[in-house]
């Protein structure tokens, strides 16, 4: 009877102790990550009113070329794939290539009457583009 008694005793500390110890489905371990900022760009003061933040996966194809363009609002581009050359309003030309950042200030950005942007590669160009947009 004693041999009884110590293993339901025995029994009933193996269940306390397994409901007192959460399962792996309930705590999963802990799973390593990074982040990095990739770019970070001071905006001052933007216009009063009501914005609105888009992103957009511009795809330039080999040979394509963008026309000159005024941007409604600041925003950050980051390139996946190919490269993209950009024609700046000061008279430089910077090419920017898959794994690299470039910001575009709101309002003229390149110089008018010229391409503002082309891919001179032999692969598509794909750019994912965030910025800020007026709400209109």
């Amino acid at each position: 009877m004693l041999k009884l008694k110590l293993a339901v005793v025995s029994a009933l500390a193996t269940i306390a102790t397994l409901d007192a110890v959460p399962s792996m489905a309930q705590t999963p371990a802990p799973r390593k990550f990074t982040a990095n900022t990739l770019q970070e760009v001071p905006l001052g003061e933007l216009p009063p009113g009501k914005w609105n933040m888009t992103a957009t996966l511009l795809v330039i194809e080999p040979g394509g070329e963008i026309p000159f363009h005024v941007h409604k609002g600041p925003g950050l581009r980051y390139v996946l794939e190919g490269a993209i050359t950009i024609n700046w309003k000061e008279g430089k030309t910077r090419t920017f290539e898959a794994g690299s950042t470039y910001f575009e200030g709101r309002c003229e950005n390149h110089p008018a009457g010229t391409i503002s942007a082309r891919n001179a590669g032999k692969v598509p160009c794909r750019v994912v583009i965030v910025e800020l947009v007026p709400q209109q």
